[in-house]
């Protein structure tokens, strides 16, 4: 490509250089130009073959770093296959028994479960033991009855007491004891006490003392999805792909364009009402000057002497030939003929 493009510059040059002596000498040659005019022209299409050329090497090393990548690609798909291959090759199999060795089968747990009533309750002696051992009656000093029962048998068991030097003899021979006896009983007493209060008890445990079930309210399985479900197929909609936030989104769109249509129908009613209330007052104001028009003309011809029959009024039947003349009636001359009378 460079021996390409270089002997075009030559060309250039030489045509170019016979030129300039020609012109330097007074005497320019037509065919020099026209040579010179040539390798311009080979020149350009010269340049823009290097320019294609530099524009397909391009491409040919985009397509080579390309054709590596892929290689590359190939390669470790390959090697993952193969290691995959080899993992699954080493691993050992386990091959399940074809008949359930479970202790205890399925149907048979299902069909226990459906027998079990709603009202299934542990037996009574597990029930009044739990009820016996969360409410003891307490003895009237406070005291529990396991201390109160202590109390008889360590009166009626004699016990040898070593008198102590806090003690003073008496003045017949016989020790007095001091009242030392209450303080190992009151402790006896502290030590079986080891039930809490009942208020502590429920702060302790907050679902003491309510009812337990074994299975779902019914307030909770109606709040639930299952009745979600049925309430859709009881409205003859499957749940399947149902969509709460479209189907709203369906019904606003639906009740925009309900009113829409409301709208532009109320729109169009207007319209229609309003042009026929223009169509009527259109008319009436024809008839108005109508009947303007012919009371003027009737007006006219009265005072010209021919009054033309009057709108509204009923015609009148007259001869042919007759012709009447409008005359004004004299009212003084029958006064005066009156007071001649008188």
């Amino acid at each position: 490509m460079d021996k390409y493009i270089d002997s075009r510059f030559e060309r250039l040059e030489k045509a170019l250089s016979s030129l300039i002596d020609s012109v330097a000498k007074y005497h320019p040659s037509v065919s020099q130009a026209e040579e010179l005019k040539a390798a311009d022209t080979e020149l350009g299409k010269g340049l823009e073959q290097v320019q294609e050329h530099q524009r397909n090497h391009l491409r040919i090393q985009q397509l080579r770093q390309t054709s590596a990548a892929l290689d590359t690609q190939i390669k470790d798909t390959l090697t993952s296959l193969a290691e995959a291959r080899r993992g699954i090759v080493t691993t050992r199999t386990t091959t399940f028994p074809r008949e359930p060795n479970y202790p205890i089968a399925y149907d048979k747990l299902l069909s226990y479960a459906r027998r079990i009533s709603k009202t299934t309750l542990p037996p009574a002696a597990t029930i009044n033991a739990a009820t016996a051992a969360g409410t003891v009656p307490a003895s009237p000093e406070g005291q529990t009855p396991a201390a109160a029962d202590s109390q008889p048998q360590s009166a009626v068991t004699p016990s040898a007491r070593t008198p102590s030097r806090t003690q003073s003899p008496a003045p017949n021979g016989i020790p007095s004891q001091a009242p030392l006896s209450e303080p190992p009983t009151q402790q006896t007493a502290l030590s079986m006490n080891t039930s809490l209060p009942e208020g502590m008890s429920q702060y302790l445990n907050p679902l003491s003392g309510q009812l337990f079930f074994p299975w779902p309210l019914e307030d909770k399985i109606r709040s639930g999805a299952l009745a979600s479900y049925q309430m859709l197929v009881e409205q003859g909609i499957d749940p399947k792909g149902y969509d709460p936030v479209t189907e709203e989104e369906r019904k606003r769109k639906e009740e925009e364009e309900r009113k829409a249509k409301e709208e532009q129908e109320q729109k169009e009613r207007e319209e229609r009402e309003e042009q026929i209330r223009e169509e009527r007052e259109r008319l009436r104001v024809e008839r108005e000057r109508q009947r303007e028009r012919e009371q003027e003309e009737w007006r006219r011809a009265s005072i010209a002497g021919n009054p033309p029959e009057a709108p509204g009024l009923p015609r009148t039947n007259t001869g042919a030939g007759e012709r009447r003349q409008f005359q004004f009636t004299n009212l003084d001359d029958l006064d005066d003929d009156d007071d001649d009378d008188e």
